[in-house]
């Protein structure tokens, strides 16, 4: 497990990944949830050729794999698959999406000017799938006295919350502090074992070599975090594989 350096600044990075991805970004909807799970892989994937391989291109956004890139002389076909602790992203996941819905309740709202509003959870919530309609709809009216008056109405779940102007209506949800877990051996040769099986159709599609890329370091509980690095044996038919911490903007290469 070998680390991959490089010494661009953020507000560089930052420009690079716009270049990468606009041109794909015009073409997906964030309010549906297949393209917002796109949006979050060029995201991640146009951060990371802008960091580490800035002389790749995202020429193609694709299914099987997930992107072909290219430097101009080679194109390579790219798999993007997130690394999540799948009970904390249960409840992660589930106010998440109230804060999409109350998003698409305020967007055409004339009265509210743009903003960003970050939503402090209180501890220790618990949700039921039954009462999610009714919560988005103390959220939404949360939300909206929030941007208009400044001041939080009392209420059962959102202890803090900050906004912001911004360039649209969007409302995040943070769930406080937490203790991010390591990264294992296990985990890691999981996750290449689930996207071994469909390497070789990758290959049959594209006729072009394969990267795997394995996502994590995001900013809730679900995510995890290189702790130190390991050695680990790895015999995979994907060319190059690597481990990319997104919020650090860290990338361990595997293979």
């Amino acid at each position: 497990m070998k680390q991959l350096h490089s010494d661009i600044t953020f507000n560089e990075t930052h420009k690079r990944i716009g270049e990468k991805i606009n041109s794909h970004l015009k073409k997906l909807d964030r309010y549906k949830k297949d393209d917002k799970q796109k949006i979050l892989e060029l995201c991640q994937i146009g951060k990371l050729l802008g960091t580490f391989f800035n002389e790749f291109e995202i020429v193609n956004v694709t299914e099987k794999p997930d992107f072909i890139i290219s430097n101009g002389n080679k194109n390579i076909g790219v798999e993007h698959e997130l690394i999540l602790d799948t009970k904390y992203k249960a409840e992660e996941g589930f106010y998440e999406n109230i804060c999409e819905k109350v998003e698409m309740n305020l967007k055409n709202d004339s009265s509210l000017p743009n903003f960003l509003v970050n939503l402090y959870l209180k501890d220790n919530l618990t949700f039921k799938i039954k009462d999610k309609n009714n919560l988005i709809e103390k959220f939404t009216e949360l939300v909206k006295e929030f941007v208009l008056t400044g001041k939080l109405a009392p209420n059962e779940f959102v202890k803090n919350a900050y906004k912001m102007k911004h360039s649209q209506k969007n409302v995040n949800v943070n769930f406080g502090a937490y203790m991010q877990q390591h990264i294992t051996k296990d985990l890691i040769l999981e996750y290449i074992a689930k996207k071994e099986k469909k390497c070789s159709s990758y290959r049959l599609n594209t006729e072009l070599s394969q990267w795997l890329v394995l996502v994590i370091g995001g900013t809730g509980q679900s995510s995890f975090e290189v702790n130190d690095l390991f050695n680990i044996e790895i015999t995979s038919n994907f060319d190059k594989i690597f481990l990319y911490e997104d919020f650090d903007n860290n990338l361990y290469e595997l293979k």
